[in-house]
């Protein structure tokens, strides 16, 4: 011990020097094997999570969406399918503007509960705890991982072997909703919708019905100017359309009215809730022609 114990300084500086260095070492073997063994330990906690969602999802979803995610034809629709995982399918036909295991955490959080009359025989149910769902918050995201876990096979799939079946309730026609049209170019596609508009021309009474314009507008009734109204009434239209908007023709005033219905408000209806934004994506060229003939025409049919 006598030996180990200097009284030289220039010795104490050194022997301190050397151990810090060989401190700063071993901390950089430290940071060094780290983020290994981080990144190991969070794949290892991803692993877990999603093996918890599967069982969650045997126990609760197979019913509806098989025991593989491709869905049971006519019950549940697919969600291990190119279709539904590509930003071009499923989320732009619902009009998603975030990422997909936001809309499968937020889908299966809160559910479907509104969709009394969807095309499925079973609504999609609440499962959030915070939604009035029986599962915890953890488990709803161990859920959606393990959904989220099927994205390399999804995408792998080739038109024929995509398992997606179309959903009734969104814009894009039911025999686009598929990987085949969704992986041609957007003039292609472009293309076969015009097409397919030219040989589903709706008449201007289908259209108000089944777009449900008689929500808002009364069509035997003269406009008066009341605020609380949803709409104005058209039974007068074809005498007040062409005063409007100096410079406009009645046909042009209406044309514009339903493809930009912000274009030209009445201020009784600012504040009522807006006309939808979307009839110039929704209808024809020919079906807005004879919509706007039909609504400016007195003797109209209905």
């Amino acid at each position: 011990m006598h030996r180990l114990y200097t009284r030289s300084p220039i010795a104490k500086i050194m022997w301190g020097i050397l151990s810090s260095l060989v401190g700063i070492i071993v901390l950089l073997m430290v940071l060094v094997s780290e983020n290994p063994r981080m990144e190991a330990q969070t794949i290892n906690w991803e692993g877990r999570s999603i093996e918890n969602g599967a069982k969650m999802y045997a126990d609760n979803c197979v019913i509806c969406h098989g025991p593989d995610g491709q869905g049971i034809l006519g019950r549940g629709p697919g969600l291990n399918s190119y279709y539904f995982f590509t930003d071009t399918g499923r989320l732009r036909d619902v009009g998603w503007v975030g990422s997909l295991e936001d809309y499968v955490l937020l889908t299966i959080s809160a559910g479907r509960p509104s969709k009394v009359e969807s095309q499925w025989p079973e609504v999609m149910p609440t499962w959030d705890g915070k939604f009035g769902g029986p599962m915890r918050g953890d488990q709803v995201v161990d859920l959606a991982k393990f959904v989220m876990n099927w994205e390399e096979s999804a995408l792998a799939q080739t038109p024929e072997e995509d398992p997606f079946q179309p959903f009734e309730d969104v814009i894009k026609p039911m025999e686009f909703q598929n990987t085949a049209h969704i992986l041609l170019s957007e003039e292609e596609q472009a293309a076969a919708l015009e097409e397919y508009r030219a040989r589903n021309i709706r008449s201007p009474q289908e259209i108000w019905t089944g777009e449900a314009c008689f929500a808002c507008h009364n069509l035997e009734e003269r406009q008066v100017d009341l605020y609380g109204q949803n709409g104005p009434n058209f039974a007068d239209l074809y005498e007040r359309a062409g005063i409007r908007v100096e410079g406009m023709t009645a046909e042009e005033y209406v044309y514009e009215s339903i493809v930009n219905p912000t274009a030209y408000t009445v201020e009784t209806y600012e504040q009522a809730g807006q006309m939808p934004q979307n009839f110039a994506e929704k209808l024809s060229e020919d079906e807005i022609r004879a919509l706007v003939d039909w609504l400016l025409n007195p003797d109209r049919e209905q």
